[in-house]
């Protein structure tokens, strides 16, 4: 082997040794009659989006996230599901290119934040789906769905994905493990994401409101959140001047009930749009999003164990009970 060969040359070559077995095999199988093609591959009318498609931040994050985890690296496809369903207009589902004797995926259900669009959090989408996790992204009927709405959207939603798993014609189907299913939500939808929360605590593993608005436009928020008993991640930015977090996203940590598994983020700069910005904090967003869920869905220890940590030095507060 060549002097002049790194690290990474030689992992790349054994890569592709492997590959071209691991298809070798495949066609051996074919050969002999003991698989179709339709059973290996997903279906091909949907977009390869791994790169260029979408906003490129995606995937790097994700290989950056796979290399801190040792994870595996999948290609990241999408197609548009639920243009028939009232609650919400449509949902884009970015999944991972797998083959047909993968384990099945986890799989979280996104609502966008109010006046926003499912584009915005594209680089989210393909990251988690590059990551092995089925992404789903909602747009709302209106760019100005009321939190009540966005809640319904987000319990359709994950209904939705449901259906798709069970649907002989769908790319996702009998690729979701339904018992890793997680919810989040942006600005309006983050608040609206705790109180889908409370009603799908069967049915979910994990919710993530993202610099959450508490409550309807215009209304302050009363009561609690003791009917959230799933593991909770609460996302927020000490510069937010919309949803500031001693009012909404803190606020709204401190009412969970101290017997449900919660962790407070919060980064010292950035504004209310953190999730749709640029900038290298959405690395550490995403990888902190990724490792929350899997911790979650799967229970390993080497995302629990990063979740326990210390958090980040662009963190003012960071906090996990």
């Amino acid at each position: 082997m060549s002097a002049h060969l790194t690290i990474q040359d030689i992992k790349q070559r054994l890569i592709v040794m492997h590959i071209m077995r691991v298809k070798s095999l495949v066609c051996s199988i074919v050969g002999a009659g003991l698989l179709t093609s339709s059973l290996i591959f997903p279906s091909v009318f949907a977009q390869d989006n791994s790169d260029g498609r979408y906003r490129p931040e995606g995937r790097t994050f994700a290989r950056t996230a796979s290399n801190l985890f040792d994870d595996r690296l999948f290609e990241a496809r999408t197609y548009i599901a639920g243009t028939d369903v009232d609650e919400f207009a449509s949902a884009t589902i970015f999944y991972p290119l797998t083959l047909s004797f993968d384990r099945p995926n986890g799989v979280v259900v996104m609502s966008p934040a109010y006046r926003q669009t499912p584009e915005a959090y594209d680089w989210l989408g393909v990251m988690m789906a590059s990551l092995g996790v089925i992404t789903a992204i909602i747009e709302t009927n209106t760019t100005e769905d009321n939190l009540e709405q966005r809640k319904n959207a987000l319990m359709a939603g994950v209904a939705l994905i449901k259906e798709q798993n069970s649907d002989s014609n769908s790319p996702i189907y009998n690729k979701i493990d339904e018992a890793q299913i997680g919810i989040m939500g942006h600005s309006l939808s983050g608040g609206a994401s705790l109180r889908a929360a409370e009603e799908l605590s069967g049915d979910i593993k994990a919710v993530i409101p993202l610099a959450p608005y508490c409550c309807e436009l215009g209304q302050s928020f009363e009561g609690d959140l003791n009917g959230v008993s799933v593991p909770t991640l609460i996302v927020a930015t000490a510069e937010d001047t919309i949803a500031p977090p001693d009012t909404h996203a803190r606020l709204l940590y401190d009412s969970i009930n101290d017997s449900t598994p919660r962790v407070y983020l919060e980064f010292a700069t950035g504004n209310h749009m953190l999730a749709t910005n640029t900038g290298p904090d959405l690395q550490t967003l995403g990888t902190y999003i990724y490792s929350f869920l899997k911790s979650n869905f799967t229970g390993e220890s080497k995302y629990a164990d990063f979740i326990d940590g210390e958090g980040e030095e662009q963190f003012s507060a960071y906090e996990t009970n």
